[in-house]
């Protein structure tokens, strides 16, 4: 992160100047998704023949807001989120259906061609920490509590 102090001394050009200096000392380019949501179903869990592993499952999040008349309207967007490595094998131990978590992650576009020959783009949340703020009530209506873990 970077700050720009502007004294009263400088003028705009030399303010703009300063500015771009900062900017190429500084890496500011950033992907960055932090998501806060209900897990929709339990992860599933994929092993390539290289024995890498990936975890994934959907993330529900909402927003409300007042539509015209004055209605309150929620709308969930759905939001596909990916794990590897040792991450992904957390994941299948703590993460479960209903959990509430924040996923921190970057945004990922991909595309290819499925076997009808269409291209499909997708995109996906690659998960880079995860926190369960309140795992899934069990059927006696207690929450099924477990040792939180932040990666």
């Amino acid at each position: 992160m970077f700050r720009l102090a502007l004294s009263r001394a400088l003028t705009p050009a030399k303010a703009v100047a300063a500015a771009k200096m900062q900017i190429r000392n500084v890496n500011c380019y950033m992907n960055k998704a932090i998501l806060l949501g209900n897990v929709g179903a339990d992860p599933q869990e994929h092993t390539f023949s290289n024995g890498a592993k990936i975890a994934s499952f959907s993330l529900a999040t909402s927003r409300r807001y007042k539509d015209g008349t004055g209605n309150i309207i929620e709308q969930t967007s759905w939001h596909k989120v990916k794990f590897t490595g040792e991450q992904a094998d957390k994941i299948m131990r703590l993460v479960k259906k209903s959990a509430l978590v924040q996923v921190d992650g970057s945004i990922r576009y991909d595309s290819f061609t499925n076997k009808e020959g269409v291209e499909v783009h997708t995109t996906t949340i690659q998960g880079e920490t995860i926190r369960i703020i309140a795992f899934p009530k069990r059927e006696d209506g207690e929450s099924a509590k477990e040792n939180s873990e932040e990666d």
